[in-house]
C-alpha cells in the first residue's frame, strides 16, 4: 500500500496532548480536567500580568554537539568523524523566516538515501527528503503553542551553519516551540535524525516536554496519535504512546505503564539525551518505533487507524505550579530553566511497501 500525503491545512487543537501529559490514573473526569486547566490558565495569566514576575525572555546560546558519523555501525553521515568539529551554537532569540514555497529537495550522500536505518523491509519509494532548512520552514510556534493556556509561544526555530533545524525554548516557564509538517501521511516509513538536549545536572534526562509525534489535530483522537518520542514531565522518562477513540471517550496505551487502556511492550534501551535516529513504521493496523536501528515497541491492532497524520516536533518547559503538581502527582522532573534546543538534521519519508 503506497503512502498517501494530503495537503489539508492544520487546525489548531492542542487538546490532543492532554492525555499524555500526566499520570493517566489522575485524569478522573472531563469536569476535573476542565477545572484544572481553567485554574491553571488563571494562574498563568496572573503571572504574565504581574510586573514582578514578567521579566524579559532569557537569551543565550543553545549548544548542539556534532552528531556521530554512525549509528550501531551504520554510517549515517558520509565524510563525518564521530565527535569531530566544533559544537554548534544557535543564538537566541533569533527566528527563522519560513519560506513561502516548499524548499527544493535536499540531496544527501547515497548512504543516507534508501533504505532507512530501520524498517527497511517496509519502505517503498522516497516521498520526502527534508534537510534542516526545510524542517525549519515548518515553524508553527505562533499557532500551535497558544492552544494551552500555560504555554508561551516564545520559542524559536532557526538553522545553524550545518543546515540543521534548531528548535529552542527560552527557559521561561511555559516556553514552547513547534514544527509541524505541511503534509500528512497515512501509510509510511518516517525517519528523523534528532538531537535531544539534556537537563543540566541530569545527563540521562531529556530536557522539557520534548516530543516527536504524529497526529491530525483536526480529528483527534479519532484519527489517532502516535508519540514516537515523549519525554514525560511526570517522570522525566521517555515513552511511546498510541491515542485513539472519540472526543467523548479518548483512549491511550503507552510504554510508561500508566496509560489507562493498556501497555505497549518496551524492548531494548530507551532514549536518553544526544543524537538519535528515530524510525517510525505506520500503516492501518500496525506501527513500530525504532531507536538507532533497533525496535523499541510495536503494535498490531485494528485500533491503529492508518489515518493521514502530520509530523510534529515540539518542546515545552512545564511550569512548576501547584496545579501542575496536582496533575502530575509531583513537580515536573525535566523542566529546564535555561535555553534548550532540539536539532533536526533531516526528516525522510518513504511510502509503505
Amino acid at each position: 500500500m503506497a503512502g498517501r500525503e494530503t495537503g489539508r491545512p492544520m487546525v489548531a487543537r492542542r487538546g490532543a496532548r492532554v492525555p499524555g501529559f500526566a499520570r493517566p490514573e489522575l485524569l478522573k473526569s472531563a469536569k476535573a480536567k476542565a477545572l484544572l486547566w481553567a485554574g491553571l490558565g488563571a494562574v498563568v495569566a496572573t503571572a504574565l500580568l504581574t510586573p514582578v514576575n514578567s521579566g524579559p525572555a532569557k537569551t543565550g546560546a543553545v549548544v548542539i554537539p556534532p552528531p556521530p558519523a554512525s549509528v550501531n555501525g551504520r554510517q549515517v553521515l558520509a565524510g563525518a568523524v564521530a565527535g569531530a568539529g566544533p559544537a554548534v551554537r544557535a543564538s537566541l532569540p533569533a527566528r527563522a523566516t519560513p519560506t513561502a514555497s516548499p524548499a527544493p529537495a535536499a540531496t544527501f550522500p547515497p548512504v543516507v538515501s534508501p533504505p532507512p536505518v530501520a524498517g527497511a523491509g517496509y519502505a517503498g519509494q522516497v516521498l520526502l527528503t527534508a534537510a534542516g532548512s526545510q524542517v525549519a520552514s515548518w515553524n508553527q510556534t505562533s499557532t500551535f503553542c497558544p492552544q494551552d493556556s500555560w504555554q508561551v509561544a516564545d520559542g524559536t526555530v532557526s538553522t545553524d551553519h550545518s543546515d540543521d533545524a534548531v528548535l529552542a525554548t527560552t527557559g521561561v516557564a511555559g516556553s514552547c516551540v513547534a514544527a509541524i509538517s505541511p503534509g500528512a501521511y497515512s501509510s509510511a516509513v518516517i525517519e528523523a535524525y534528532i538531537y535531544f538536549p539534556p537537563v543540566p545536572g541530569k545527563p540521562d534526562t531529556i530536557a522539557d516536554w520534548t516530543s516527536f509525534w504524529l497526529t491530525d489535530q483536526a480529528t483527534w483522537p479519532t484519527g489517532g496519535e502516535l508519540d514516537a518520542v515523549e519525554a514525560e514531565p511526570a517522570t522525566g522518562v521517555n515513552a511511546v504512546a498510541w491515542h485513539w477513540g472519540t472526543s467523548g471517550s479518548p483512549m491511550a496505551m503507552s510504554t510508561d505503564g500508566f496509560a489507562p487502556d493498556g501497555s505497549l511492550p518496551a524492548d531494548g534501551h530507551n532514549l536518553t539525551p544526544g543524537w538519535h535516529v528515530v524510525d517510525i513504521v505506520y500503516t492501518k493496523g500496525f506501527f513500530a518505533v525504532y531507536y538507532d536501528g533497533k525496535e523499541y515497541t510495536s503494535l498490531s491492532s485494528a485500533i491503529v487507524t492508518g489515518a493521514p497524520l502530520n509530523i510534529l516536533i515540539t518542546s515545552s518547559v512545564t511550569p512548576d505550579t501547584s496545579q501542575i503538581q496536582q496533575e502530575l502527582g509531583n513537580s515536573p522532573q525535566n523542566s529546564d530553566s535555561s535555553p534548550a534546543g532540539i536539532a533536526v538534521k533531516y526528516v525522510k519519508i518513504w511510502s509503505f511497501n
